[in-house]
């Protein structure tokens, strides 16, 4: 399918979807928000496609809403185009990429402010470059957080840190988001590229359907008492234990023994 707004790029194993708009520094367009939720449909439905990988182009990962679409004419939409507008666009990304059972990793090549920090915590793993900066602005323009922000950030960062940022809006580097937990790594912006692809390379080595489950056990554990989590580690450790992957894994390890 081609895009207009997105680059989707397929090799061994990897699906690559770039937000393109670097003149406007990748920021989500009327019709941008949408592209990004084919591109990721497009890539999970690929069964040659094991990992996912979300970055932007030119010199930021994603500024947040665009001014002139989201704001100049924002003024000409009701509630309900507004709604509607998020349940197609922000609502369907974060529900399908915490949904797939393949993992999506975040390459934050530069600024991520509003709906690029909220895209970026959507992904299951968060690299980023050194020269990376993060930042809610909604509360700077009377606005409300999206793409899931307000049940993933407190998760990620804890309630406190998540009530912080959203109200004072402050703008954090790549080190300060790394000491709070909201990235997983921080890298020399030169090297983002390809530590990113060595991890999305040894993700796509392993059993993916253990890496789909595990990925559904940790969300879904995350509205689930304890109780019902240890009894759905048991459902999937002992559906594990038969699968055609463990027994390929563990009889692979023995033949390395033996050696």
């Amino acid at each position: 399918m081609p895009f207009k707004d997105i680059l989707l790029e397929y090799s061994d194993g990897i699906a690559s979807i770039t937000i393109n708009r670097p003149q406007r520094l990748n920021a989500l367009g009327a019709t941008t928000t949408i592209e990004l939720c084919q591109a990721c449909e497009e890539a999970i439905n690929n069964q040659d496609i094991r990992v996912l990988i979300i970055t932007g182009a030119g010199d930021a990962f994603c500024a947040g809403g665009d001014y002139k679409d989201t704001f100049e004419e924002g003024f000409t939409k009701s509630a309900q185009q507004w709604r509607e507008r998020i349940r197609n666009g922000p609502n369907r990304l974060v529900t399908l990429l915490m949904g797939s059972e393949k993992p999506v990793i975040a390459a934050i090549n530069g600024v991520a402010i509003g709906g690029g920090t909220t895209i970026a915590l959507a992904s299951d793993i968060r690299i980023t470059s050194d020269r990376a900066k993060f930042g809610l602005a909604f509360s700077k323009i009377g606005l409300t957080p999206e793409f899931g922000c307000t049940y993933l950030l407190p998760r990620v960062v804890g309630l406190g840190k998540a009530i912080e940022l959203a109200f004072t809006a402050e703008i954090i580097d790549a080190h300060e988001a790394l000491r709070i937990g909201l990235v997983n790594r921080v890298v020399p912006h030169a090297e983002l590229l390809s530590a990113t692809r060595q991890l999305a390379m040894s993700l796509a080595e392993k059993p993916a359907s253990s890496l789909g489950v595990m990925k559904s056990m940790f969300y879904r554990s995350m509205s689930m008492d304890l109780q019902s989590t240890l009894e759905m580690e048991a459902m999937a450790l002992s559906a594990a234990f038969k699968t055609e992957e463990h027994q390929f894994a563990v009889n692979a390890f023995l033949q390395k023994r033996k050696k």
